[in-house]
């Protein structure tokens, strides 16, 4: 049956822009490969040109013409591809921001949908039950760190003018009649020595007599 009717032919998925650029690219490139070998045949007939004369320099002069007229036609080829590729370019840019566009707001949104399912499992409440918390218990510290910092009283019945009248006095004393009452230091006292002993020398004066020696007599103390 398709033989007589015909099948419907399937449709062929339109080239992306980075294809087409791509596509461009390559007709470009073929382009200047072209200009390239019509300069070089350019840059032989001016120089078979310059020795030419009569009817073979009016053929050498036609002949660079026609190649610099499809010279010429390629440059404007090439410039049209050139022109073409870079609206391409630009829309190939555009698409890729448009599609970062996209992630970005899709990201967002299930970056939202997180918190907000993190902000269920969050009592404000709470928090400010736990802040309140925290300020009885800074007051009660503060409180403590207080209490333990009071004097015991132990010198609550001291009275300070009594002490200053009795700085006072001691100002008016006569410190040199204090010094002259008091007892000389040991220090200064003279220091009473043991007499040396004089059983030894008497012992050798009695020795020498036995030996026959004169006795030496002792010195005072």
């Amino acid at each position: 049956m398709h033989r007589f009717v015909g099948k419907k032919k399937e449709k062929t998925p339109p080239a992306t822009l980075e294809e087409t650029s791509q596509r461009l690219e390559g007709r470009s490139e073929t382009l200047d490969q072209k200009i390239a070998r019509l300069d070089r045949e350019l840059a032989g007939y001016k120089k078979q040109l310059k020795g030419a004369k009569g009817a073979r320099a009016a053929q050498l002069k036609k002949r660079a013409m026609d190649v610099l007229r499809r010279k010429k036609m390629y440059e404007k080829q090439r410039d049209q591809l050139g022109a073409q590729q870079f609206n391409m370019d630009q829309q190939a840019f555009m698409v890729e921001s448009m599609r970062d566009t996209v992630d970005t707001v899709a990201t967002m949104k299930q970056s939202a949908k997180v918190m907000k399912k993190q902000m269920k499992a969050i009592n404000i409440d709470k928090i400010e039950d736990v802040q309140d918390d925290l300020q009885d218990l800074m007051y009660d510290h503060e409180e403590i760190a207080e209490v333990m910092s009071r004097s015991l009283g132990f010198d609550e019945d001291i009275d300070e003018d009594e002490l200053d009248d009795e700085l006072a006095a001691l100002d008016d004393l006569d410190l040199e009649d204090l010094d002259a009452d008091e007892e000389e230091a040991d220090y200064l006292k003279p220091s009473r020595l043991p007499s040396a002993p004089t059983s030894s020398l008497e012992g050798g004066q009695r020795r020498d007599q036995r030996e026959g020696l004169p006795a030496v007599p002792l010195a005072e103390p």
